[in-house]
């Protein structure tokens, strides 16, 4: 994919959409809805993981999230880092959770 004439760096824009999981920029839920926009309708417009314009001959998706109730707009290219990202970090808070919460067979 390209942003702005150049080709995206997707190392980059994983940890860019890490860290905004971490300080809670990006949302944390799970899509409950999710339109592919037309080409018009994304003129202009900035995606909330790699913060670059979305220009009209991009694909762009609205995303609406569940617990947040709130929507975030994507290059479709930077969504799929995102919907990765995501369900990794609750796969790894999950994992800690179940680590911490387990009983000590110490007595």
């Amino acid at each position: 994919m390209l942003v702005n004439g150049r080709p995206m760096d997707r190392d980059l824009i994983q940890e860019l959409v890490r860290l905004k999981l971490k300080t809670n920029r990006l949302p944390h839920g799970s899509a409950v809805g999710i339109r592919e926009t037309g080409r018009l309708s994304s003129n202009g417009r900035h995606c909330d993981a790699c913060e670059e314009g979305i220009s009209p001959n991009q694909k762009a998706v609205l995303v609406m999230v569940s617990l947040e109730r709130m929507s975030v707009f994507f290059h479709a290219d930077c969504y799929e880092v995102w919907e990765a990202e995501r369900l990794a970090l609750a796969d790894q808070d999950l994992d800690d959770f179940s680590s911490s919460s387990t009983p000590s067979l110490d007595t």
